[in-house]
């Protein structure tokens, strides 16, 4: 049966989730790469791992680590599970596409709760293709196991019941029971996660080598049945931990990551990216920008308004917009970003108290959403907003303040970050508005005051 939007905004907010993702076959996914100026993400994420997806050549290095920034809610795991439809198609590349915030708690990430959590992923993909490897190949992997894991005394009380059952050899069934409760507590209990992130840290060079020698295998294995080359590592989710956590994961424990001998694909958050990111040893180069209304020199960008609209008519009937210019008044005011579009469908199908959206509802998410910023923005912030409008989106510098504003949407970023802009709805607030209005008429005082100078009158 072909698939029909919600009609009803009822129906509409039952299925709105802003946090789900879409496949490409999936029937509400839409294509945003022109509209992002056709950086044709798929195809240069490829590239950072040997891949020309065109000519299908390939040429990986050892290892590779690299980071995908965006604002949240860009359509960073949408691109993911594109490319991973992408590369499943092909026998290059098997991707491993693992969301972290499924797995484990990414308050306070750290990097063992990362490796083991893709150590994890690696033992399911087996798991699920009915795959073993053999005892042999595992021997580092058993070794740090029965001399680390089995002796810390609180992980031995979890894995009791299963440890009893493991023979001799360290197997991927065995594993895959392993990884099942250790996931499953990991969800519920600090105690045990702290545990592990412990062994893992205080025994690190002995997990790099289980870990390798896991990796190592399972490629091994698959190359052998024709099934890949190598795999691809994927944690989606990263993105959203703090600042703080991204910058100690990503730079600081940066050496940590690189011991891993693997492909491996990251998202990051973007004020990570403008805090700095030369003295990682990671790859820091992609960045997903979200959709561009218009040009930097205010020129109409007709290709994204038009992928904003098929966004929005996969979520909602657009015959339930009393006058089709309210899409486009919603539009407008998402600045581009795929999720604020959302936020605003979700305000005005809440607002509506009838079955269908009319204008003064449009107006009302528009402020609504709007106030959200107000609640939180300070005069300071205000001022450098107007500074970055008023030189056509110029970076004005990457200061804690421009990171905090990039970070929570007040700031938006456009092409590969080289130009931003005020978030449309936080220009209708007072304190932008003063601030605007502060910074261009300073230039026609300093002028009038230079003309009444007595020393350059006459007078």
């Amino acid at each position: 049966m072909p698939y029909s939007p919600p009609g009803h905004p009822l129906e509409v907010l039952q299925k709105l989730n802003l946090d789900e993702a879409f496949g490409p076959k999936d029937p509400r996914f839409v294509n945003t790469d022109a509209a992002r100026g056709g950086v044709g993400t798929q195809r240069n994420l490829a590239r950072k791992f040997g891949l020309d997806l065109e000519q299908d050549l390939f040429y990986p290095n050892n290892k590779r680590h690299v980071l995908l920034f965006g604002p949240i809610g860009s359509g960073k795991s949408t691109e993911l599970l594109c490319l991973d439809d992408t590369l499943r198609q092909g026998r290059r590349l098997l991707p491993i596409l693992l969301n972290v915030r499924s797995e484990i708690d990414i308050n306070h990430l750290q990097y063992p709760d990362v490796l083991m959590a893709m150590a994890m992923a690696v033992v399911r993909e087996l798991q699920n293709r009915n795959l073993d490897i053999p005892a042999a190949k595992l021997k580092a992997l058993e070794q740090w196991f029965n001399e680390h894991v089995r002796t810390d005394e609180k992980i031995n009380e979890l894995l009791a019941s299963i440890t009893n059952e493991a023979s001799a050899e360290l197997g991927i069934p065995f594993l895959a029971k392993l990884t099942a409760r250790l996931t499953a507590a990991f969800k519920t209990s600090s105690i045990y996660k702290d545990s592990l992130r412990e062994v893992v840290k205080k025994t690190f060079t002995q997990f790099a080598e289980a870990f390798n020698a896991l990796v190592s295998a399972a490629e091994e294995t698959l190359a052998e049945r024709g099934l890949t080359e190598r795999l691809l590592l994927i944690a989606d989710g990263t993105d959203k931990i703090p600042l703080d956590d991204a910058e100690r994961l990503f730079v600081h424990e940066s050496e940590q990551l690189l011991a891993i001998q693997a492909l491996v694909l990251y998202t990051a958050p973007i004020t990570l990216k403008y805090g700095g990111t030369s003295v990682s040893k990671l790859d820091t180069d992609e960045v997903l920008p979200i959709l561009k209304l218009q040009q930097r020199d205010g020129e109409r960008h007709e290709v994204g308004w038009q992928t904003m609209r098929e966004l929005l008519a996969k979520r909602i009937d657009p015959a339930t917009f009393a006058d089709p210019v309210l899409i486009d008044r919603l539009i407008k005011y998402s600045g581009g970003h795929p999720r604020e579009l959302l936020r605003l469908l979700r305000m005005a199908c809440e607002l509506t108290e009838s079955e269908h959206i009319e204008a003064p509802t449009v107006e009302s998410a528009i402020d609504k959403l709007a106030a959200d910023f107000r609640y939180w923005l300070q005069p300071d912030d205000y001022e450098l907003l107007a500074k970055v409008d008023a030189s056509k989106g110029a970076h004005v510098g990457n200061d804690e303040r421009a990171r905090n504003l990039l970070w929570r949407l007040a700031l938006l970023h456009y092409n590969d970050g080289s130009w931003r802009a005020t978030h449309p709805v936080v220009r209708r607030l007072e304190g932008y508005q003063q601030a605007l209005r502060a910074l261009t008429s300073a230039p026609a005082k300093h002028k009038t005051a230079r003309r009444r100078s007595p020393g350059k009158s006459g007078s």
